[in-house]
């Protein structure tokens, strides 16, 4: 970009909010600046909530973004009282059902999130960790509303069948078909070329990263012309996300959301008020 791209705004309080049709309890954190802005709904990771990936908000409003994160199905102040959860629960079968459920929520926070006045519609990207990453990239791969997707410790969700995560457990027929039915890996060309941003722990022992590189591998050929557009970033450490990472997402991503005509404009209300 042919401009200084550094943390620049003021981030108003967090606010609470209960999204869609469900009341899904979720969190919304933006600049203190008039104005559009690009926005990111954040989605956690299973076994979490939406307060874990609050710092990343905050990161990411200083530079201008509208981010809302969202309690995932069955977590957070979702969390069932009784019957099966994340508690008792530890097969492929519900982590698919947990996702299913998820999925169908992101696609309904879009809506929200772009129909308010202080967010650009045009500029809405779906990112998350972990369980969150990979019910982000079946929401970017299959829904043309989204801008750009961030993955952290995320995969195609084929490749999380069967792994370590569920005790090496194969799920039921139903879910191995919703599954491959919404593999992100063959489903990137509806993605490609907007951007998509794959950060891993080489050594993650819950996700592992063969799904990301198995992604990348898939994403190149639709991103020939657009390079710039696809990363994929390692990392040396296991099934987490670091200040570092945190770090490397704001700083890859902000720039093809903010430009110039933005920075002018932010810069002219920053003088006004």
């Amino acid at each position: 970009m042919g401009f200084a791209l550094l943390p620049r705004f003021t981030v108003r309080d967090v606010e609470r909010l209960s999204i869609g049709s469900a009341g899904v309890p979720a969190l919304l954190v933006g600049p203190e600046a008039p104005g559009a802005h690009p926005a990111a709904i954040i989605q956690h990771g299973y076994r979490a909530a939406k307060e874990d990936l609050l710092p990343l908000a905050v990161y990411l409003a200083a530079y201008g973004f509208v981010s809302l994160l969202p309690d995932a199905w069955g977590h957070g102040e979702r969390l069932p009282e009784w019957g099966p959860s994340w508690h008792s629960e530890n097969s492929p079968d519900y982590f698919v059902e947990v996702t299913r459920h998820t999925v169908a929520s992101l696609r309904e926070a879009l809506g929200v999130l772009a129909a308010r006045p202080e967010v650009r519609a045009d500029a809405l990207v779906v990112g998350g960790f972990s369980m969150g990453a990979i019910a982000s990239l079946i929401v970017g791969t299959e829904d043309a509303r989204v801008a750009g997707v961030v993955s952290i410790a995320g995969s195609p969700l084929p490749d999380l069948m069967g792994t370590r995560l569920f005790d090496s457990q194969v799920p039921h027929e139903a879910a191995a078909r919703w599954a491959r039915a919404h593999d992100a890996a063959t489903h990137i060309a509806h993605l490609a070329p907007r951007p998509l941003l794959l950060s891993h722990g080489r050594g993650d022992d819950m996700v592992p990263v063969a799904g990301a590189l198995r992604l990348y591998a898939a994403a190149q050929p639709h991103y020939a012309a657009h390079p710039e557009r696809l990363a994929l970033l390692l990392y040396d450490h296991r099934h987490s996300v670091t200040p570092e990472q945190v770090g490397d997402v704001v700083n890859w991503i902000a720039p093809l959301f903010l430009s110039e005509k933005d920075e002018a404009a932010d810069d002219a209300a920053m003088r006004a008020g």
